[in-house]
């Protein structure tokens, strides 16, 4: 056992848990808390024997090594596969590799792509994927019920719905959440960083139908 994740009524009591468990001490592991627990839910740590370290891989390394620059209190999970490398980020300061709409662990993601592919073949390049704790998946599943109260809301008022200014991943997922539709298209309008979308319903008003002539 290289790792354990433990949950305890506070985070000493998990660290200590853990330190047994591992029949480690203190200065022998890396210790991330995941949660530090409240009346109603327990602490959780996560603890990771540093002499793994020796034992991972060239990207494990650097990505362990690029996270401890952020000072944060978040572990990496790194997962390779064939075309693509998995990074997903948990601990209890996630919140601030996130950002507002994801948009420092975009950010964050484009980094890590520069780094891990610099000097890189094309053959050779691997696409990497950054999440925390499933962010992406449920940020992907609010904008898709986004897309459809917007698009109802456009075909009830018979003019489009513009949407907030979203990146370029968040605009697809609109665009593919809407695809199949008849009753409304979609259309991105603006320029980056402004970029936006316009849900045009099939419906719509004369008076509108000027502004989407381009």
């Amino acid at each position: 056992m290289n790792s354990i994740e433990i949950s305890a009524k506070n985070v000493d009591q998990a660290i200590e848990i853990g330190l047994f468990k591992l029949n480690a001490n203190r200065d022998d592991v890396q210790i991330v808390v995941l949660s530090e627990g409240s009346l109603f839910d327990k602490a959780r740590v996560r603890m990771v024997l540093k002499s793994e370290v020796a034992n991972m891989s060239e990207v494990e390394l650097l990505v362990a090594e690029f996270t401890q620059k952020m000072g944060l209190q978040i572990i990496p999970t790194v997962t390779e596969r064939e075309d693509e490398i998995l990074i997903d980020y948990a601990g209890k300061d996630i919140g601030s590799i996130i950002g507002k709409r994801g948009e420092t662990l975009d950010a964050l993601q484009y980094l890590l792509n520069c780094i891990i592919n610099k000097h890189k073949k094309h053959e050779d390049y691997k696409k990497v994927k950054v999440d925390c704790s499933g962010y992406r998946e449920k940020r992907e599943g609010t904008l898709k019920v986004l897309a459809h109260r917007m698009a109802d809301k456009a075909v009830k008022e018979h003019r489009p719905s513009k949407l907030e200014p979203m990146n370029a991943y968040e605009r697809k997922i609109i665009h593919l959440a809407l695809q199949n539709r008849d009753d409304v298209t979609t259309l991105s309008k603006d320029a980056e960083p402004h970029r936006y979308i316009t849900i045009i319903p099939s419906n719509i008003d004369e008076k509108y139908k000027r502004d989407f002539n381009d």
